[in-house]
C-alpha cells in the first residue's frame, strides 16, 4: 500500500512540473514548426480531396503544390483565404492554377492566379477557377509565400459544366463554343 502512495505522489509531482512549464512562444520555435498542413512539391503535388477543407501555415520562402483530378466537361473553383497573423511584418502569397495543354477555359467571376499582398493582421480571399474542355487530367495549383508566415485556407468546388455557369454576357446559345484561343 505504501508503494502505491509513493507512486501516486511521484506521479503527481511530475504532472505538476509539466503543468508549470512555460509554453513556447512562436518566436522561440524554429521555422519548421511554423509550417502546418498538407504539403506537396512541384515534382510530387499533394492531391486535394475537392470535398474537404484544408488549413495550412506557410513559412517564409515556402512553395507548395496541390492537384485535383479534373474530368473533361467539369470545372474546379478553389477558394483561397490568406491571413497574415504577424504583428510586425507584411506577407505575400502568390496562388495560381498552372497552365496546361490544351489550355484551361476561364470561369466567370474567378481568376486563374492571384497575388495577395497582406499587411500585418490582414486577410483576403480570392476564387481561382478553371474549366476543363480537354481530356481528363490533373489541375495543379501553386502557392508561393514570402515574408511573415501566412495562414491559408483552401476550399474546393468541383462540378460538371452547364450552360448557365459558362455563358458569357451576350452569349448566343445557337453558336458553338469558341476555341481556346477565341473569346
Amino acid at each position: 500500500m505504501l508503494k502505491f502512495f509513493l507512486l501516486l505522489l511521484l506521479g503527481s509531482l511530475g504532472l505538476s512540473a509539466c503543468a508549470t512549464a512555460p509554453a513556447p512562444q512562436a518566436a522561440d520555435l524554429p521555422g519548421v514548426s511554423q509550417r502546418e498542413g498538407l504539403t506537396g512539391t512541384a515534382g510530387d503535388p499533394a492531391t486535394l480531396n475537392p470535398f474537404k477543407h484544408y488549413d495550412l501555415v506557410l513559412a517564409a520562402g515556402e512553395n507548395r503544390y496541390f492537384q485535383v483530378d479534373l474530368p473533361q466537361g467539369w470545372y474546379w473553383k478553389l477558394f483561397v483565404t490568406a491571413v497574415d497573423s504577424d504583428d510586425n511584418d507584411g506577407a505575400e502569397l502568390k496562388a495560381g492554377i498552372l497552365p496546361a495543354e490544351p489550355a484551361w477555359r476561364s470561369l466567370p467571376l474567378s481568376e486563374s492566379a492571384k497575388d495577395f499582398k497582406l499587411k500585418p493582421k490582414e486577410g483576403d480571399q480570392q476564387v481561382l477557377g478553371v474549366a476543363n474542355l480537354g481530356p481528363d487530367r490533373m489541375a495543379v495549383v501553386e502557392l508561393s509565400q514570402t515574408g511573415a508566415p501566412v495562414q491559408v485556407s483552401l476550399r474546393s468546388e468541383i462540378s460538371p459544366l452547364n450552360d448557365q455557369l459558362m455563358r458569357p454576357f451576350g452569349f448566343n446559345p445557337g453558336r458553338a463554343w469558341p476555341s481556346a484561343g477565341e473569346d
